[in-house]
């Protein structure tokens, strides 16, 4: 007795993802190739984001339009487009950036992940809007 024709083609494609130990990304890339910690590249994208997003939000209060600056919401292992940021703010940035390239992109690219660059509008000047920094 043999088996459907797509029976076998499913059959297939679960023995070569399994082999394979591949998991769904954001990026397409391989998930915890070396068999360090088990995060994906998706994963450690998005935790280097959270930890660098959480700095630009944390620092967005303002009082005049001098204030803020765009800057970029990016490191070595995700690129977000353009945020708003108080200009006092760029050394905390540069901080959360370097540590974010130091700690899950260090991880990101050692494991052969490789960055999905989104589509970005040209930002627009940075502004104080209701006591917050905007533009982006």
């Amino acid at each position: 007795m043999s088996l459907p024709r797509a029976t076998l083609l499913v059959t297939a494609v679960l023995a070569l993802v399994t082999a394979c130990g591949a998991t769904s990304s954001t990026s397409g890339s391989p998930s915890d190739a070396g068999g360090t910690t088990g995060a994906s590249c998706a994963d450690l994208g998005s935790a280097a984001q959270k930890d660098v997003a959480a700095v630009v939000e944390a620092h967005r209060s303002c009082t005049q339009a001098s204030d803020c600056m765009n800057v970029e919401l990016s490191a070595s292992c995700f690129d977000s487009c353009t945020r708003s940021i108080r200009k006092d703010a760029a050394a905390a940035l540069k901080a959360a950036q370097d540590k974010a390239d130091q700690t899950q992109c260090a991880q990101f690219t050692s494991q052969g992940c490789k960055v999905t660059v989104p589509p970005c509008e040209p930002p627009m000047p940075a502004a104080c809007v209701g006591g917050m920094c905007t533009g982006g």
